[in-house]
């Protein structure tokens, strides 16, 4: 798992090194799952286990309603919804219309897990908290459906970005405007690989 936090890889024993950047919203880790270019495209939901397994690892962090009967025996809709908001964001960065296929999905999902705020006040100080009105991995998945569609319509969808090194899909949130890499591991990999091209160039010419 890529752990933007402490600036290291940390390999998960018997199991995928998931492209799990940890600074950005759950649509966008979500869609990450898609990973890679061409032949080397790595579905990182491609099993029931590495689907339990991807969202045992963002749960918490993003705060998704829990899930007793689990996400992995309902794959097909979770790799669809991924699928989908894949192509949205992916949309969103390139300028372009997604598939109305793929609009559909993401909206279905919404639909199917509606929230409502709560209103908590305490210590003086109120706070809202939206509350889920189903649960299990319908209010999962509606969850980051809805995410993907406040992505794409807020002004975050200005500062969508594709990762700058040529051999990285990743999405990511441009948090300031220098950023081009999705993580600084990347961002060192392609000073080298330009590093070596040129020094390589300089020893032929």
């Amino acid at each position: 798992m890529l752990t933007v936090g402490i600036h290291c890889y940390r390999q998960i024993m018997d199991g995928p090194d998931f492209p799990i950047l940890g600074t950005e919203p759950i649509a966008v880790e979500f869609a990450n799952t898609r990973y890679g270019i061409g032949d080397e495209r790595i579905d990182f939901l491609g099993t029931a286990r590495w689907i339990e397994e991807w969202f045992t690892l963002v749960s918490a962090r993003h705060g998704l309603p829990p899930s007793d009967e689990g996400l992995g025996g309902d794959e097909a809709r979770v790799r669809a919804l991924r699928d989908a908001v894949h192509n949205v964001l992916s949309a969103a960065i390139d300028g372009q219309v997604p598939e109305t296929g793929a609009v559909d999905r993401v909206n279905t999902a919404a639909a199917a897990a509606p929230t409502h705020p709560r209103l908590d006040w305490t210590a003086g100080s109120p706070t809202a908290h939206r509350l889920d009105t189903t649960g299990g991995s319908t209010a999962v998945l509606g969850r980051i459906a809805t995410c993907c569609i406040d992505l794409v319509t807020r002004p975050h969808s200005s500062i969508l970005r594709r990762c700058g090194s040529p051999d990285c899909s990743l999405m990511f949130v441009q948090n300031h405007s220098r950023r081009r890499y999705c993580h600084p591991s990347c961002a060192h990999r392609d000073r080298q690989a330009r590093y070596y091209r040129r020094h390589l160039k300089g020893a032929t010419s």
